[in-house]
């Protein structure tokens, strides 16, 4: 079961461009692992841009499965998953 969600988050990236962290409800969630990665083609003649998804396990007060989706250089909170 999953939530969508659509929110815009910040995100944090170490110097290699792996995701750490990110702020979602100006609470801070710490990346644990990068469970999976893909992209999804645009309809480039709507001139929309190529979204990239992340679902990753990170943590706040609990742990949970989040997807992380970026679009351009903006960050979207995509769903929680449960």
């Amino acid at each position: 079961m999953s939530r969508l969600i659509y929110e815009p988050i910040k995100v944090h990236q170490d110097k290699d461009s792996k995701i750490t962290a990110f702020i979602w409800r100006r609470r801070l969630y710490r990346v644990l692992e990068i469970l999976d990665q893909w992209r999804e083609p645009a309809e480039w003649w709507n001139e929309e841009e190529t979204r990239l998804y992340f679902r990753v396990t990170a943590k706040n007060s609990s742990t949970g499965v989040y997807e992380l989706c970026q679009i351009g250089n903006e960050w979207f909170l995509s769903r929680v998953l449960d």
